[in-house]
């Protein structure tokens, strides 16, 4: 009785005691991750075709530009600047990094002592690592169409065009893949939430945003667009070959958007359509469903995805992304694919 009730407490103990441990650890396991308080220039390389001089640049709070050498540390608010043929790493810890490709421009950003990372990326080719333990909001990068917040895993950016210099972005200049992990991405009028694995998509975006094109690439991204006024967004699954159009236009002598969305099926029909005034309330919005389209009925033998295309290997375009399996993750320091998704 003696030793049950011995046992009984003992048990107890060690039970209480894995419970504050495991609290202990959950509690660790919640904190914000600090990033490194600099910057860090590793494996800086140049292609074997690269021009002469091809160099990486870094200007400083100073205002003054110098060349970039490896295994160096620069401040947070430093502009980079890499001409086209140069590779390197920045570094923000050892579990978080970008690998990037010239020609490139970006400035990373810190705040909060160093427990978030803004990357404000301009122009380049960018294989991402970002720590899974990171919370929320800690690494996002920002992009004249965007900013990919919620980041966690390995992703590759595409940035062809530099819209500081007024270039009109192509479908083909602006794409972006989740290859593990997730990621949100936040454009002007529309949300992408939940992007995981395989996910991939390409804008085309004219100056001034007057127009935006969307275009499913890989996997389904899912989507919220605004219909305007008070109604809830509407949602929409941008699966390969899928389109969102979007025209924007300002009247004069007013701040707020003329907003019209069409929703287009990778078969070309379209799905929804609406039209609002931007912060303008109820009255100023409409929307309507155009047409509820099923997917064809499949062949004897033959595999379709949610949209009807052939999962055989057609993906409703030119494959700008290779192998659609994923297969064995890419040696991120020389593996940029064709140029149009890294």
């Amino acid at each position: 009785m003696i030793r049950n009730a011995m046992f009984t407490v003992a048990f107890g103990v060690c039970a209480l005691g894995a419970t504050a441990l495991f609290a202990q650890e959950s509690e660790a396991e919640a904190q914000p991750l600090r990033f490194e308080p600099m910057v860090r220039v590793l494996n800086l390389e140049r292609d074997a075709d690269a021009k002469p001089g091809a160099a990486l640049r870094v200007r400083g709070a100073d205002g003054k530009t110098r060349e970039a050498v490896a295994y160096k540390a620069y401040p947070y608010g430093s502009t980079f600047e890499a001409d086209e043929g140069v590779r390197f790493r920045v570094g923000f810890s050892n579990l978080t990094y970008a690998v990037v490709r010239g020609p490139a421009r970006f400035t990373p950003k810190a705040a909060d002592e160093w427990r978030k990372v803004t990357l404000d990326a301009q122009l380049g080719d960018y294989n991402l690592r970002v720590d899974d333990r990171s919370l929320p909001g800690q690494f996002e990068i920002t992009t004249p169409l965007g900013t990919f917040t919620n980041l966690a895993g390995m992703a590759r950016l595409h940035l062809g065009k530099d819209l500081a210099a007024n270039e009109t972005v192509g479908t083909d200049d602006f794409s972006f893949r989740t290859l593990s992990g997730n990621a949100v991405f936040k454009g002007l009028h529309y949300t992408m939430s939940g992007m995981t694995q395989a996910n991939a998509f390409a804008s085309a975006d004219t100056q001034g945003f007057v127009t935006s094109e969307l275009t499913g690439r890989l996997g389904e991204v899912k989507m919220e667009l605004p219909t305007g006024g008070n109604n809830a967004p509407t949602p929409f699954s941008l699966t390969p070959g899928a389109q969102v159009k979007i025209a924007r236009a300002k009247p004069k002598g007013s701040d707020n958007w003329v907003v019209s969305v069409l929703t287009l099926y990778a078969n070309g029909q379209a799905q929804n359509y609406f039209c609002y005034v931007e912060g303008r309330g109820e009255g100023y919005a409409t929307g309507e469903l155009l047409a509820e389209v099923l997917p064809p009925e499949p062949e004897e033998g033959e595999l379709l995805d949610d949209e009807g295309g052939d999962l055989d290997g057609d993906l409703g375009g030119d494959d700008v992304f290779g192998d659609d399996s994923l297969g064995d993750l890419p040696d991120e320091m020389t593996d940029f694919d064709d140029g149009a998704l890294l």
